[in-house]
């Protein structure tokens, strides 16, 4: 299972990262997506959104770069990621439901509303994370073989594309081009 569960947290190193630094090339969209949930929520507090904007995608780096890390801080990574990714998710399912409606801002640039779509990829995403915790072996000590690492690497590679483009694929799929 070494490289199963390497596979699954290199794919979310990879989302969290892709996410995080295209988040931080188009800042702007982002604090336009933080300004009208804090205007539906909290009023009040519209001025917050550009340092929760940063606060994101610092936070999605930072994750990023500690699943790459053994021992405690890949459980503990895991177990955030999870939680990030479920937060996603219910805002992706308030926004689907007309609760809140949010342009999906996911991968740096806003596009469509946020819908059941990213309700789906998020779950997926979050089935990776539960997966990845759930078969996450105590072997830090054993040598792991370069084909094993490399086929774990290119899956992650693939599902790291798949979530990034998954947008332009289902608009594809549904003859939205």
């Amino acid at each position: 299972m070494t490289y199963v569960e390497l596979g699954l947290r290199l794919s979310l190193v990879g989302v969290f990262l892709a996410s995080g630094l295209a988040k931080a090339r188009t800042i702007d969209d982002v604090v336009l997506m933080w300004t009208r949930l804090f205007g539906r929520v909290w009023s009040a507090k519209k001025s917050w959104a550009p340092q929760a904007a940063w606060a994101l995608v610092a936070v999605e780096v930072a994750t990023g770069v500690a699943l790459l890390f053994q021992g405690v801080t890949r459980v503990f990574s895991l177990m955030l990621a999870i939680g990030l990714l479920a937060g996603f998710t219910l805002l992706a399912i308030l926004s689907a439901r007309a609760v809140i409606r949010l342009d999906c801002a996911c991968f740096g640039r806003a596009g469509a509303t946020l819908g059941w779509r990213h309700v789906w990829r998020n779950s997926a995403l979050l089935a990776i994370g539960v997966t990845a915790i759930l078969f996450s072996p105590d072997n830090s000590g054993r040598a792991l073989d370069v084909g094993g690492v490399c086929v774990s690497v290119t899956a992650a590679v693939l599902v790291t594309l798949l979530a990034f483009f998954y947008d332009e694929i289902t608009d594809l799929l549904n003859g939205n081009w």
